[in-house]
């Protein structure tokens, strides 16, 4: 059961700006199944909620409950369950002493930036603490989610409505049917409810993934959503934080709003090895590739073309060359020795590719005229997410990228032919795809916004595509598909590339 905690009116509070009637529409709108008034030192009447019940022509199963925000020394208190208005500020021990069996509940904590102490929140005067809140921004409500499961104190979620955009977005879930105020505090008061949220753990072999998301959807779908990294030791943890600093220096050059952006980092704690980011709305542009038409997939292709060309514009860098050369080096001798130790029917031409790539990679990386940028390191349709900011307005979509684990300084040319390999290679079962979205609409795309590129940039992609080649090849051994189908047609494509383009 889903009951909105936290609202106001402009009947009785000044500071908002939605009718009563209104709010209970919206909060009806949005799928709960009951709502709790609570306005600034004011108590509906079971009278006006009656009035408030015929007018806004609700069910008989809708819950129209009420309760109070209520000024104390310790911040603002939901107070549930007392029979008055509380018309003045009053301390929470003389609150608590007054009204023993009231539910009382710390509303938005950690607003302001504020970062309550363990003491504070859980403090046993309060039931309660409101984790999620239209009132805390994205930092804040992260931090509110840390602390609940850290302190593991009873959490409610209110959207603290003011408006009709945040009307029923963040609602408290509860275990069984509440019909009244007093259900209500009983099960608060026995820990039977929790915020409304999803989350999802993935563990990988440095790391564990939680991808959180928060509320319903309210306008637009403007769900809080949260991507909680963990990693395992310490040489994960550096990995990982490099990426997120390469992310927020991104995001930070204005690649954090528009058309194309990177997620905004929210937390970087070392103490406990954890990254928090925000989660983007929208799906990979390998899904989108594979449900949407032609015409809107094809827009979404160019602009993932774009979005590199702006991070190669950006002039950013991380590390030097040299970095990058003894990296690939390493990468292309283990890729050898996985065909070595499996005794690979592929050996002799990996050994020839291999070969080949760290040559020509040798003369570029060497080559002072090379030009450098910094650069994702494994651009593919998976690491791609694409949506709109307004779900109907076609003109509000954007193009986001995740995971900087391999960001490195490369040619320009490293992520465009890896991109188009990845492609080709997830791809592969669905060939129509292939035949659709061309690899010269890519590039055109790409070479028509990025700057000062090379004379020899597209044999300089091709060369890189070979490399990703490679490292597709390599994945493929690890995963046990070493002599499968789709590790005959890359070998096959990469010697044709390689005949073709590194004479």
């Amino acid at each position: 059961m889903l009951l909105e905690m936290h609202a106001h009116t402009n009947r009785h509070s000044k500071c908002s700006q939605v009718s009563p009637v209104v709010l209970v529409k919206g909060v009806v709108k949005m799928g709960l199944q009951g709502l709790v008034i609570t306005e600034h030192h004011y108590l509906w009447s079971k009278e006006e909620l009656e009035q408030l019940r015929k007018d806004a022509e609700l069910n008989e199963q809708f819950i129209l409950l009420a309760g109070q925000e209520v000024e104390t020394d310790k911040g603002h208190i939901l107070v549930y369950g007392v029979d008055k208005t509380i018309s003045s500020s009053i301390e929470l021990s003389e609150l608590k002493k007054i009204f023993p069996g009231a539910l009382l509940v710390w509303a938005h904590p950690f607003r302001n930036a504020r970062n309550p102490s363990a003491a504070e929140l859980l403090n046993p005067l309060l039931n309660g603490i409101e984790v999620f809140s239209s009132n805390h921004n994205i930092n804040e409500n992260s931090l509110a989610l840390k602390r609940w499961h850290e302190y593991k104190f009873t959490a409610i979620s209110g959207s603290d409505t003011h408006d009709k955009i945040n009307t029923g977005i963040y609602p408290t879930q509860f275990d069984h049917p509440v019909t009244s105020i007093e259900d209500l505090i009983s099960e608060v008061k026995n820990n039977r409810c929790r915020p409304f949220l999803k989350e999802i753990p993935k563990f990988g072999s440095n790391a564990s993934v939680t991808e959180v998301t928060v509320g319903t959807k309210g306008a637009d779908e403007t769900r809080l959503r949260l991507i909680i990294r963990n990693a395992y030791d310490s040489k994960a943890w550096e990995k990982m934080k490099t990426a997120s600093d390469i992310m927020k220096t991104i995001y930070d050059t204005g690649m954090n709003r528009g058309s194309f952006r990177v997620p905004k980092i929210i937390e970087a704690d070392e103490t406990g090895k954890v990254i928090i980011e925000e989660g983007q709305r929208g799906k990979s542009l390998y899904d989108v590739l594979n449900t949407v038409s032609f015409d809107a997939g094809e827009k979404y292709f160019i602009m993932a073309a774009q979005w590199l060309a702006k991070l190669h514009n950006s002039k950013l860098s991380y590390a030097d060359a040299s970095a990058t050369a003894e990296k690939e080096n390493r990468r292309l001798e283990s890729y050898l020795k996985n065909y070595e130790i499996m005794d690979s029917p592929y050996l002799n031409n990996a050994r020839k590719l291999i070969i080949a790539v760290k040559a020509a990679e040798n003369r570029l990386f060497t080559n002072p005229k090379t030009r450098w940028a910094l650069s994702h390191g494994d651009y593919h349709p998976k690491n791609i997410i694409v949506g709109q900011d307004i779900a109907h307005d076609p003109a509000t979509a954007f193009v986001s990228v995740i995971d900087f684990g391999n960001s490195l300084m490369y040619p320009a040319a490293f992520d465009v032919g890896y991109f188009l390999a990845q492609f080709e290679s997830q791809f592969e079962k669905h060939p129509e795809i292939i035949r659709q979205y061309k690899e010269s609409v890519f590039l055109k795309a790409y070479m028509e916004s990025a700057k000062n590129l090379p004379k020899d940039f597209k044999k300089q992609v091709q060369l890189f595509k070979l490399r990703a080649n490679l490292s597709i090849a390599s994945f493929y051994i690890k995963v046990g598909k070493g002599e499968s189908e789709e590790m005959k047609g890359l070998i096959k494509r990469s010697m044709k590339l390689a005949k073709a383009k590194l004479k």
